[in-house]
């Protein structure tokens, strides 16, 4: 996991970027990171450039695709999911530092599983205009 999960809450809340900028300028911060670092990868030969390509198109039909939803899609609905997507890595991080630490034994996927639809489920409850309260509206 790179360092997206951070960057557009620190751009959105501390820097005070509107949230979709944030969202958007988050994926070009990271893919110039991204740029640079695979080169020593590539040329030791580590990264077959038949295999990197389709990832590489992909990449690229993604965040054209992506930058298109973006334009109709409202900063509440992306602020609910950035959430989910938070809340989901955090309980992820949290079960293997216990394991590591050896508080914990390891936890099965299913649990995994159970907590995404679970997470998921609060995102869609939180994206329906049912609970205004929820989308912080009166």
């Amino acid at each position: 996991m790179g360092a997206g999960w951070a960057v557009v809450p620190v751009m959105n809340l501390i820097m005070g970027v509107p949230l979709k900028v944030a969202a958007a300028c988050s994926g070009i911060l990271i893919g110039m990171g991204d740029c640079i670092a695979v080169w020593p990868y590539l040329l030791a030969g580590a990264i077959i450039p038949l295999f990197a390509a389709p990832w590489l198109v992909g990449q690229i039909l993604g965040g054209i695709i992506g930058a298109q939803i973006l334009i109709r899609v409202k900063a509440s609905s992306v602020r609910f999911i950035l959430i989910g997507i938070l809340v989901f890595s955090s309980f992820g991080l949290i079960t293997k530092g216990l394991k590591t630490l050896g508080y914990t034994p390891a936890i099965p996927g299913a649990v995994y599983i159970v907590v995404l639809l679970i997470i998921m489920a609060g995102v869609a409850l939180g994206l329906t205009d049912k609970f205004p309260k929820l989308r912080g509206e009166r």
